[in-house]
């Protein structure tokens, strides 16, 4: 990997971890493409943050102003990550999701946040200087303000050059959770609606459809099971104001007034 360096003299080349530490090396590998990114797109004034790997089945990705303290009582911000989707998306857009985060490390060192909008105008607009459009869906036609805001990538935005340029350089993430989430979306279902929107983005394979597994008998991806429908609905007395949740082939009598309790079919 290559350091930082702000001196204007050739950055120094640092050897990688080797492979027999795998936590130095993964985390190596983030902590890496940050600098990048904070030189490329932040003119490398971003300090630095605690980069943290987080399940989740919901948020790609997360920024906690001030959420570590050393003994000596500095804090650092969190920059979190949700491994499981770096299996089921590209690696561009698993580092959009980096950057994205870095933009809310920006706006609270240098920015305004607003505290009841965490996606606000100013970090919208910083957001789109990077080369990164918000969008409410993820996709075109989203709100690009509010609460739970995304984004999706801009094709000739500054963002896509210098990710193009990291990986050109031999950057790879080596690691993918194998218990992933369940997506809304699909990797194809958004590459093929970003087509359809004219924001089309040639990306490399997601790992779910690359990775080689050691043993042919062993499932790689382990995926969640299929939601089951619940069939639960409110059942009320025609004589009181009793209520009961239950399965819609239930038959209750209410407790007070010995009356059959019904349900309207949905």
């Amino acid at each position: 990997m290559t350091a930082p360096d702000n001196s204007g003299e050739p950055n120094v080349h640092v050897s990688d971890p080797p492979a027999c530490m795998p936590t130095v090396a993964f985390y190596a590998q983030l902590q890496r493409a940050f600098d990048h990114f904070n030189r490329d797109l932040f003119e490398g004034r971003l300090p630095p943050c605690l980069i943290t790997l987080r399940s989740s089945s919901r948020h790609y990705g997360y920024h906690h102003k001030e959420r570590f303290v050393n003994r000596q009582g500095q804090m650092i911000d969190e920059l979190g990550l949700h491994p499981g989707f770096f299996t089921l998306r590209p690696v561009e857009e698993v580092l959009s999701t980096l950057v994205h985060e870095m933009v809310h490390h920006w706006q609270d060192c240098f920015g305004s946040p607003t505290r009841s909008n965490p996606h606000n105008r100013e970090w919208a607009d910083r957001m789109r200087s990077v080369g990164l459009e918000p969008s409410s869906t993820g996709l075109p036609g989203g709100e690009s303000v509010g609460r739970a805001v995304s984004h999706y990538i801009l094709p000739e935005g500054p963002f896509m050059a210098s990710c193009k340029g990291l990986l050109a350089d031999g950057f790879e993430l080596s690691w993918f959770d194998r218990y992933s989430p369940r997506e809304s979306v699909t990797a194809e279902q958004r590459q093929q609606a970003l087509k359809e929107s004219g924001f089309a983005v040639e990306f490399t394979p997601p790992p779910v459809q690359t990775i080689v597994p050691a043993n042919p008998d062993r499932s790689v991806v382990i995926t969640p099971a299929p939601r089951k429908e619940v069939d639960r609905v409110k059942f009320s007395c025609s004589g009181c104001d009793t209520k009961a949740w239950a399965s819609s082939q239930a038959e209750l009598l209410c407790g007070r007034c010995s009356l059959p309790m019904s349900h309207n079919a949905q």
